[in-house]
């Protein structure tokens, strides 16, 4: 599996004419339910929430900012995740609903982005790491 996500995650690459020259020149984003953002970028990963002004209620604060530097190891399997996310076409949707999420990977000026479904497998797998490491 992992050889598979691998494999087509370089192709991808190949195939748009991108190249990261530096684990740091690629940046995963998701955005979860409420539309608050985690970023990694390299072994950096930011939650910026959402205020109550950007909430679709007017009411909802996704709490304050954090940015924590990861481990090697936690950076690593987070962006496995975000690979598999990609691979995994049976977990996409074309519906921007709640409580859908959505994923962007920049690679140098290159971005391509999708939608997850919210139940999907590799989406709460996502999100809880993402929780996880945030909380810790």
């Amino acid at each position: 599996m992992n050889i598979y996500i691998s494999f087509t995650f370089l192709m991808l690459v190949a195939c748009t004419n991108v190249h990261a020259k530096s684990p740091f020149d690629t940046t995963y984003t998701y955005y979860d339910a409420a539309r608050n953002k985690y970023v990694l970028n390299g072994n950096e990963l930011e939650y910026i929430p959402v205020n109550t002004k950007e909430s679709s209620s007017g009411m909802y604060s996704g709490g304050t900012y954090e940015s924590k530097l990861l481990t090697e190891k936690e950076s690593m399997n987070l962006v496995s995740l975000f690979k598999a996310a990609l691979t995994d076409k049976k977990a996409h949707t074309n519906k921007n609903i709640k409580p859908n999420t959505g994923i962007e990977i920049t690679i140098g000026r290159k971005k391509m982005d999708f939608l997850l479904k919210s139940t999907s497998v590799i989406n709460i797998s996502i999100n809880n790491f993402l929780k996880q490491i945030i909380k810790n």
